[in-house]
């Protein structure tokens, strides 16, 4: 007996109807023409036919069509055009330039008789480094591609380590410092010219007064619009295989009471982005307006995206956390619509075009005129340059131990200082998270400037950058540096930030005192550090906070409440009075960022001797200057956090029969006393 179809879709076919993966492969297909072609009807053939005729109408086939409808000859001889060929600009010859220095370095390396006892690994430079020229610059042309921009940037930091490396066998390998410091130069302009390429690519493209980049590439847009097709399939349950016969229901549980509380909330327009065909035009016609991603397109984007995604974001708003247990089929859909909507949010990239147009072009042509962070990335480019030409020079003063460390710590700031100017490239704030862990690297120079060498003085002083009455070039340039780079980060206004983090220690302290546990030696060891972070708490002559002091007092605090929660029903610590304080987390994320990113220093630090100790004679030297960089890293870090480094190390829970052995038979996870 054969059953009516309810489905709309199953509709064609033998057997009573197609089957659903071709109803919708049906459906998709339908999209596809809506979107692309702009047609209401994709059945109409007419509709169809003067879409295409619309959509390719310079191409040649289309006129010969339109000629033939006029009674007029099918094919046209074209005329021919005299293509020239297109002028190189400024970036293409100092490219070549650089590419030819980097070519000339490396064959002096090759052929170099002292080196011949490395020259396998100068090979593998040498590989690796054209490589790595090849893809740079080739992506760099494609900077409006996010993937492109972020392979981009990648290859020039992965330049700069080499320049870095270069310059460290060279202080290491006697009579061939200057050589290999020529080659570091070589791969800095080519690691130069790559971020030139790429504002220039965006100025090139049509970019003016806009300035929107989104976080994604346009080939996956596309992609998160079909993971958001099928999520919405699964909650609701068309999928043939959304619920096997011995699941329960609860994407269809979810989505019920979803409808419900829209209804309940007044949102019923959300419901509409619950119907598969309006979902996906409202996808479509956004990712039809970046038309491919071109400047115009994102421009217009840009202007229009967030408004189109209020109704996404207001979806997730409402429909989170409404069923009880949690739906895993609601929160994938919900999970897909963010995802989705984020792809849209403004990428940084913006200030890659400052880089590469002259400041007499700022106003009107580029943007807004100059931000206070615009100002301070140019800054750090020219003292940069200053910098680097003075310290080719630097070991001409001598060849002691204290030199060579000296010699070690300046070019280890130096690539400190592209790394912050790669994080001022690709920040969008004033002073965001990347201008923030850009800042991290001030206090590599605040320590060096007084690190101790032995027991007769600073080694910063034994350097002789910082003269008597007024600095070197070495030295003036690292203080300019230094207070570009720490312009934002001591907490200011004063007196009004101590007494909130008073009262949020205070806070705190007191919630773990309510519970009146002094047995427990680790919530007591919590409340002593707080208490001792609020007594040491104090403004120095300028009216700035201690950033270690600070730092150590909101970690506290934070691991109090933690454990509190961890150990505690927090329902009861409100029923007993108990107050949990809000942590104000923009303030923890403030330390926390600049603590990250000194620890990734203090980690790749220990990775260079590694890479270096092979292809220099030991000449007892080398332990000396990395235990020095190793030191000074070491002792900034303890500037901002006077916790020392985690290592990675993720802890994987038991599998399911390992638990159910450890509570019915005593088994540990090793296996031990498991029953025959």
């Amino acid at each position: 007996m054969a059953f009516p179809i309810s489905n709309p879709f199953y509709n064609s076919g033998s057997g009573g109807g197609m089957s659903p993966s071709g109803d919708y492969k049906r459906l998709a297909l339908d999209n596809l023409l809506r979107r692309e072609l702009k047609v209401g009807d994709p059945s109409d053939p007419k509709q169809i036919a003067q879409a295409l005729l619309e959509r390719f109408k310079d191409d040649p086939r289309t006129r010969a069509i339109n000629n033939e409808a006029q009674g007029l000859p099918f094919l046209q001889a074209q005329p021919a055009f005299n293509l020239t060929a297109q002028a190189p600009t400024a970036t293409s010859a100092e490219l070549q330039q650089a590419k030819d220095d980097v070519e000339r370095d490396l064959s002096e390396l090759l052929t170099n008789s002292i080196l011949k006892d490395v020259t396998p690994e100068i090979q593998g430079w040498a590989q690796a480094v054209r490589s790595a020229i090849a893809e740079g610059t080739t992506a760099a042309r494609f900077a409006l591609d996010p993937r492109q921009r972020d392979k981009a940037f990648a290859i020039r930091r992965q330049l700069g380590d080499y320049a870095r490396m270069a310059r460290l066998v060279g202080l290491l390998s006697p009579t061939m410092s200057l050589t290999y410091r020529k080659f570091a130069q070589s791969l800095d302009e080519v690691a130069a010219v790559i971020l030139v390429m790429m504002g220039e690519a965006l100025s090139n493209v049509g970019f003016a007064g806009g300035s929107y980049f989104m976080q994604v590439p346009y080939t996956e847009l596309q992609v998160r619009r079909d993971a958001t097709i099928n999520a919405l399939r699964n909650l609701t349950g068309s999928t043939q295989l959304a619920y096997g016969p011995n699941d329960w229901p609860r994407g269809l549980d979810a989505y019920r009471r979803l409808f419900e509380v829209l209804e309940r909330h007044g949102q019923g327009d959300l419901r509409a982005l619950l119907v598969e065909n309006e979902l996906a035009r409202t996808m479509d016609e956004l990712i039809q307006r970046a038309a491919h991603g071109t400047a115009d397109g994102l421009r217009a984007l840009g202007s229009t995206a967030q408004v189109d995604l209020l109704r996404f974001r207001r979806l997730v708003v409402i429909g989170q956390n409404i069923v009880s247990p949690e739906s895993p089929p609601l929160t994938t859909f919900l999970q897909a619509i963010k995802l989705f909507a984020d792809a849209f949010d403004k990428s940084g990239g913006e200030r890659l075009m400052k880089i590469a147009r002259p400041p007499l072009l700022f106003y009107g042509l580029y943007g807004k005129g100059m931000s206070s962070a615009d100002k301070r990335l140019l800054d750090l480019i020219i003292r940069r340059g200053v910098l680097a030409e003075s310290l080719d020079c630097f070991l001409e003063c001598g060849c002691g131990a204290e030199i060579q460390q000296c010699q070690a710590i300046l070019d280890k700031i130096l690539w400190d200082i592209d790394r912050a100017i790669d994080l001022y490239a690709v920040g969008k704030e004033n002073f965001g998270e990347p201008e923030r862990r850009a800042a991290a690297y001030a206090f590599i120079i605040q320590t060096f400037k007084e690190l101790p060498s032995g027991s007769d003085g600073i080694l910063a002083n034994k350097c002789n950058i910082y003269g008597t009455p007024n600095p070197t070039v070495i030295g003036q340039a690292l203080d300019d540096v230094y207070k570009l780079l720490i312009t934002e980060v001591t907490i200011k206004p004063s007196e009004v930030a101590i007494v909130d983090l008073k009262s949020f220690a205070g806070n705190v302290k007191s919630t773990l005192e309510k519970f009146n546990v002094p047995s427990d030696e680790y919530v007591q060891t919590i409340i002593d550090n707080i208490g001792t972070g609020i007594s040491n708490l104090k403004l120095t002559d300028n009216k700035e906070v201690s950033l270690v002091v600070a730092t150590d007092l909101f970690e506290n605090a934070d691991e109090g409440l933690r454990y509190l929660t961890g150990h505690y029903d927090a329902f009861t610590i409100i029923e007993k009075g108990g107050k949990i304080p809000d942590t104000p987390q923009s303030m923890v994320n403030y330390f926390s960022v600049l603590r990250q990113e000194l620890c990734i220093q203090e980690d790749t630090e220990t990775q260079w001797r590694a890479l270096v100790e092979g292809m220099v004679p030991e000449c007892g030297r080398l332990g000396n200057v990395f235990d020095t960089i190793e030191r000074l890293v070491r002792t900034a870090r303890a500037k901002v956090s006077a916790r020392s480094c985690t290592n990675f190390d993720p802890r994987i829970p038991p599998h399911f029969e390992t638990s159910l052995d450890t509570l019915v038979d005593d088994v540990d996870r090793t296996g031990s006393n498991r029953p025959g």
